[in-house]
């Protein structure tokens, strides 16, 4: 019984892992042996949330902005590098945009819909994942 939520070498994806409750989320996972990458739009904030993060495991930053397909490949190619298969992807990383209906820009709209719908699409589409786990 004790080792049975033992998640202890395995390997994880939190996307916007560098503050808030995906940093929260990482954090757990590497204080119980996982194997954990980051992401987040913010180069510098990821590198040092897992630079912070490390001391207590591993903790692998990947700075991407996961709007853009392109730096959604690097992301998963990087992945698929150093990795055989995920055993969790936390599709944490989300946007919101603050306008009323009428004020409601397009490119507004569209950074939400990339950000919260196309990037977890693709993200659970492409890596090479063994349980999905979509926040």
């Amino acid at each position: 019984m004790e080792n049975l939520f033992d998640i202890n070498g395995k390997v994880a994806l939190v996307t916007g892992g560098s503050r808030g409750i995906g940093a929260m989320i990482a954090e757990g996972f590497v204080r119980n042996g996982v194997k954990t990458y980051i992401t987040s739009r913010k180069s510098e904030q990821c590198n040092l949330k897992a630079n912070e993060l490390s001391k207590f495991g591993e903790c692998i930053s990947i700075p991407a902005d996961l709007t853009n397909m392109n730096e959604m490949d690097k992301l998963v190619e990087k992945i698929i590098e150093n990795e055989n298969k995920l055993n969790f992807l936390i599709n944490n990383a989300g946007a919101a945009w603050g306008a009323s209906f009428d004020d409601f820009p397009e490119n507004g709209w569209d950074k939400v819909m990339d950000t919260n719908v196309k990037s977890v699409f693709f993200l659970s589409f492409f890596c090479p994942i063994e349980l999905l786990c979509i926040l």
